[in-house]
């Protein structure tokens, strides 16, 4: 049995995916606007980075345009980011044996979500809710960590965990 519900796949179509809460993201405005979101979103250097638009924080999933899902199990809230592997099923499995204890942090940012819906679509495109994958997550300060896993050498992911910041 699976410890994680995982999502289908996202793609891109070359630019950062966005996370932000599906009440704001009609707000998005893609490549509209000078400078537009979409700018905004690209002007990320490292694998995560959050802009205050539109009233929310957006979560920026920047590097390469990786295909990407959402895994979810009663402890763990992941984005996870295929870089390399030779197929789905090795994907699928290197999650569920994901151990974060061997994993070395890259990254932390904190984002605040006042709504608990949560969407992430393609920065380059306005927001299209029949192109979006939906998750919930936890309301209020969640801090976002960001590890490369790699459970062997033909399979190598980059993962985001979000966690809710405990007073």
């Amino acid at each position: 049995m699976s410890k994680y519900v995982i999502s289908d796949w996202m793609n891109s179509s070359g630019g950062p995916l966005v996370v932000t809460e599906e009440a704001k993201a009609p707000l998005w405005n893609g490549m509209r606007g000078n400078p537009s979101d979409y700018d905004l979103a690209c002007q990320s250097a490292d694998y995560t980075c959050k802009l205050a638009l539109h009233g929310s924080d957006v979560l920026v999933l920047g590097d390469e345009p990786l295909q990407t899902a959402i895994a979810t199990s009663d402890s763990h809230q992941l984005i996870v980011r295929w870089k390399w592997a030779d197929s789905e099923a090795d994907v699928r499995a290197a999650i569920e044996q994901i151990d974060f204890s061997k994993m070395d942090l890259v990254e932390k940012l904190t984002v605040n979500w006042s709504d608990l819906l949560l969407v992430m679509f393609d920065a380059v495109d306005t927001f299209d809710a029949t192109k979006c994958l939906r998750f919930a997550t936890n309301f209020g300060e969640n801090e976002v960590s960001t590890f490369i896993y790699q459970p062997t050498s033909r399979t190598s992911l980059l993962v985001h965990a979000i966690a809710a910041v405990r007073p």
